[in-house]
């Protein structure tokens, strides 16, 4: 064949300059987007830099990831580092909406190692790769101070005030995403800190009540607080929470029918 062999630093260097573009385009930068014919270009270049006599697969699997990290650490996190609470929040669903439009596009330049490369080595695919890139890097440090801000929106929530709910649900998202299939982050990382919380919620809200009120208005406050938390679950919460939610309110009511004082109180 007549094609010419492609260097790696030559091939690498005219990458770049479409990562780079990609980059600009992701951080909202006036930059127009990519023509078809410049995309089939980058495709090409790494077809062309994997398919020669000397085959760069390897060094550009590494370099795609690399490409993220270097993103991610140079970029998202400060940008993550320096907001708090809502401002964070709203901070890290547009990270990782952007993450994830980074990975697709350069999933498409470096499609031909998905297709070849990463099947013969049982290796992860480029999708997993930079997924797990943000799990790592970005979710790791993250979740427990955005867990906290959630929780803390959750309360005033319960305490009357209106809330962003579409906030809460795309920040849940994240939870349940990074799972990577499984809705492990989700449950450790946040739901079995919603249960405690909800659980010590009510029963300080129930003990004011039974000094408060009689019999049929306590029960009727518990089935309001119930409605309420089936709400949370419909707006904001993964469907799979709705039981234990029930479970941990049910149980905070019921803790206080038990004591000697409420039971008196409730006949």
């Amino acid at each position: 064949s007549s094609r010419r062999m492609l260097n790696f630093e030559e091939g690498w260097s005219y990458m770049q300059k479409g990562i780079t573009k990609l980059i600009k385009i992701i951080e909202g930068e006036p930059e127009p987007p990519f023509s078809s014919a410049t995309y089939i270009k980058f495709y090409e270049t790494i077809y062309n830099m994997c398919t020669q006599k000397d085959d760069y697969s390897q060094q550009l699997y590494e370099k795609y990831r690399q490409v993220i990290e270097d993103y991610t650490i140079q970029t998202v996190l400060p940008s993550l580092r320096e907001k708090h609470g809502n401002d964070m929040l709203e901070e890290l669903i547009k990270r990782w909406n952007n993450h994830k439009i980074m990975v697709k596009w350069l999933e498409r330049f470096f499609y031909y190692l998905d297709r070849y490369f990463v099947p013969q080595q049982a290796l992860p695919t480029l999708r997993e790769v930079g997924l797990t890139c943000f799990r790592d890097l970005v979710y790791r440090e993250m979740h427990s101070t955005a867990k906290e801000a959630v929780l803390a929106l959750i309360h005033k929530e319960r305490e009357g005030e209106h809330i962003d709910r579409e906030l809460v649900k795309n920040v849940l998202d994240i939870f349940v995403e990074n799972g990577i299939g499984t809705l492990e982050k989700y449950e450790e990382d946040f739901e079995s800190f919603l249960l405690q919380d909800t659980a010590s919620y009510y029963s300080c809200k129930v003990s004011r009540w039974i000094q408060e009120d009689s019999c049929l208005d306590y029960m009727l406050k518990c089935e309001e607080c119930l409605e309420k938390e089936r709400d949370r679950v419909t707006y904001y919460l993964h469907s799979s929470t709705e039981p234990k939610l029930v479970e941990a309110v049910k149980e905070a009511f019921d803790e206080i029918l038990k004591k000697d004082g409420g039971s008196e109180k409730l006949k």
